[in-house]
């Protein structure tokens, strides 16, 4: 694997896959939990720190937007795709280093 890909939708289970990835490890180490604690504060959830309002996608300002970012609404739906695909990927990578 090349690429892990995070969704902010997503945030706390592709927080997760980074860290799988890149051996950092937040449930023994001390430092991997000062990390995480100094990113998000001790026990916070993890999430996005910028509150984004949703939108209806039967909203006219959600089709409009969605009609001239066409390109990047294909490139998200790939990303979802992507994501859900690689975690059997990363889940088997993770029970064989821990």
């Amino acid at each position: 694997m090349r690429f892990v890909v995070g969704l902010m939708d997503e945030m706390e289970e592709s927080i997760k896959r980074f860290n799988v990835v890149m051996g950092i490890d937040t449930v023994t180490s001390q430092s991997g939990k000062g990390c995480m604690n100094g990113f998000f504060g001790v026990n916070a959830r993890r999430t996005n720190s910028n509150p984004h309002p949703k939108m209806d996608k039967d909203n006219p300002a959600w089709q409009l937007l969605a009609e001239q970012n066409s390109y990047d609404m294909q490139l998200y739906e790939y990303a979802v795709q992507l994501f859900e695909k690689q975690k059997e990927l990363i889940d088997s990578y993770a029970s064989m280093i821990s």
